[in-house]
């Protein structure tokens, strides 16, 4: 598969993961990752560390990393949404 592919998988988890949290915000494929910007103003860049995983940085500071797709899912929650129910976020693709 190819990482176009995988790109717009992973977008699509990352703007359902928003609505599941009640953020308003957009995501867009960057040549690294991807940019998160949440409707408060906050930018968020979702940067791919291979073959570790994924970082999470709000402008140029860290916030953390994560070895998977959950992991960064937990982080970003944490940061943006910390007041949403914690669980399990189901991660799946739609059939055509």
């Amino acid at each position: 598969m190819s990482s176009h592919k995988i790109d717009r998988r992973a977008e699509r988890v990352l703007l359902g993961a928003l609505r599941v949290w009640g953020v308003q915000g957009s995501v867009s494929c960057e040549p690294d990752g991807f940019m998160l910007c949440a409707a408060a103003g906050k930018k968020m860049r979702i940067a791919r560390d291979l073959p570790r995983g994924w970082r999470l940085f709000n402008e140029t500071r860290l916030l953390g990393e994560a070895a998977g797709l959950p992991g960064l899912l937990r982080l970003l929650r944490e940061e943006l949404a910390p007041q949403a129910a914690r669980g399990r976020l189901i991660i799946g693709s739609a059939l055509p």
